[in-house]
């Protein structure tokens, strides 16, 4: 699913701008501008929500080890993936942090991973769910 603000019709007004632009046309110009701000600034929106969410469901995971009595070892990325897959239930949050297996792109980008060579994964679709709570899996 592709966010709002990248929708098809945005991306078209866009181009047709962007026509008008080159032109010559300075109003096109200017609406370009702002337009391909906006949807800038959306982006940016969405992926620290995106992030946000994924530092939530990561700190859930760890206070669940915590409250049960177990010992937090993460020694690696991979270690913090291994740990989520276990804890994570609904399929929302899993898309949401772990992406299709390596991690999401938030998470890679919490950690400072450079981005997944198959693509991005856990784009805006997976930081709009239903209410963003982790349950445990954990005993």
């Amino acid at each position: 699913m592709q966010p709002r603000h990248n929708s098809a019709a945005n991306l078209q007004r866009l181009a047709a701008l962007e026509r008008l632009a080159s032109a010559g046309d300075e109003q096109a110009e200017g609406e370009a501008r702002r337009l391909r701000h906006w949807m800038q600034e959306q982006e940016r929106i969405d992926q620290k929500r995106q992030d946000d969410r994924m530092k939530v469901l990561t700190g859930a995971a760890v206070l669940e080890l915590l409250r049960t009595g177990q010992s937090v070892s993460l020694s690696d990325h991979q270690a913090l993936i291994d740990l989520l897959d276990e804890f994570l239930i609904r399929p929302s949050d899993r898309e949401a942090v772990l992406g299709g297996g390596s991690g999401s792109e938030a998470l890679r980008r919490c950690l400072g991973l450079p981005a997944a060579p198959n693509g991005p994964s856990g784009g805006s679709e997976a930081a709009q769910s239903d209410d963003g709570e982790a349950a445990p899996r954990l005993t």
